[in-house]
């Protein structure tokens, strides 16, 4: 369990007479807090769920991810106004009130538990487990932070590329791809037809990086045709304004990476990552595993220079395990007529 954990929003959700605290955790978690629940349920606060769960009349009734030790592993520590809490996720909270009903329908419950069961259906009739993720949203004011950031992103898209493609005109310069040769041993002789794993890396390097979801509103504002050609260059999309400068400057940073970088393929790509990082890297870095590999890493190497480093990841390159190797075809082509095949 992460122990980093923190509300970024809170709120209050109206579970038929009742007022249940509930926030939004900054991994995404829709939790509510569990002594509330504990005390929704059983009419008494103190303590945990844990006592609950242990009954034999419930045994068979109770979910997976709750048996065992499942039930520490599965509360949620986090910070809300400066204090410690613990919660349940969302969608957790009616798995429990379901285990009451169904051992109540079955007849296992004793005389003592019955106002367990009823209590269940108080909660389960609120909402209904498709929806507990909607009524957080709702009550923490969730819903409409995401619609405005939605909606800025929207009218930043609007602002960056255009309805209909423009004229053609040459963005990607002969110097680009020459540079990309030359990292990959190729041999440049002023081709405007490139390998199909070149379109890949123009996609990699440039639209998944200059902005937010630029290579996706790119694919649905430029389709693949039947033949599996785009009918325009994704650039001829790109606004004079703001979306041809941002495509302009980031190509000549690119360049001067791949000087900076010697012409080392795996140099250029690790500065690449460094300054402009794709925005799924940065939202796995934040809530995933990769977090935890980077901090070993920097943990591992915190003595080492930056240039050392890259210059250690150099000589120790070894072509066979690079990823981003030259399989033609993987993706759809993108940028120049990629058809030929480099040999």
């Amino acid at each position: 369990m992460d122990n980093n954990l923190y509300a970024t929003h809170k709120g209050i959700v109206k579970i038929g007479e009742y007022s249940v605290p509930c926030a939004v955790l900054n991994n995404g978690k829709r939790v509510f807090i569990q002594r509330e629940i504990v005390g929704l349920l059983t009419g008494n606060k103190k303590g945990g769920l844990d006592r609950y769960l242990q009954a034999k009349t419930l045994q068979e009734y109770v979910p997976d991810k709750f048996k065992g030790d499942g039930l520490v592993q599965n509360v949620y520590k986090f910070r809300l106004d400066n204090k410690d809490a613990h919660g349940f996720e969302a969608t957790d909270v009616i798995d429990i009130s379901m285990m009451y009903i169904n051992a109540n329908n079955d007849g296992k419950l004793l005389a003592s538990q019955k106002h367990l069961a009823a209590q269940s259906l108080v909660i389960v009739s609120a909402f209904a487990k498709t929806g507990v993720i909607a009524v957080i949203d709702e009550a923490t004011g969730y819903l409409k932070e995401k619609n405005r950031a939605k909606d800025e992103l929207q009218k930043f898209l609007q602002s960056f590329m255009r309805e209909e493609a423009a004229k053609l005109v040459k963005r990607f310069e002969d110097s680009f791809f020459e540079m990309i040769y030359k990292m990959r041993g190729w041999t440049w002789n002023y081709t405007h037809k490139h390998p199909g794993v070149v379109g890949q890396w123009i996609n990699d390097l440039v639209y998944e990086r200059i902005a937010p979801m630029v290579l996706s509103e790119l694919r649905k504002k430029n389709p693949t045709l039947a033949n599996g050609q785009r009918k325009y260059k994704h650039h001829q999309f790109l606004t004079d304004e703001i979306g041809i400068p941002k495509l302009l400057a980031h190509i000549s940073t690119l360049e001067a990476f791949g000087r900076a970088s010697n012409y080392d393929w795996n140099m250029f790509l690790d500065m690449v990552d460094r300054a402009f990082p794709k925005q799924n890297q940065q939202l796995r870095i934040f809530f995933g595993d990769i977090y935890l590999e980077d901090k070993k890493e920097v943990e591992s190497t915190e003595k080492t220079s930056s240039f050392n480093k890259l210059l250690t990841q150099a000589l120790n390159y070894d072509p066979k395990k690079d990823k981003r190797n030259d399989n033609e075809g993987k993706e759809e082509e993108d940028d120049e007529d990629f058809c030929c095949v480099i040999k």
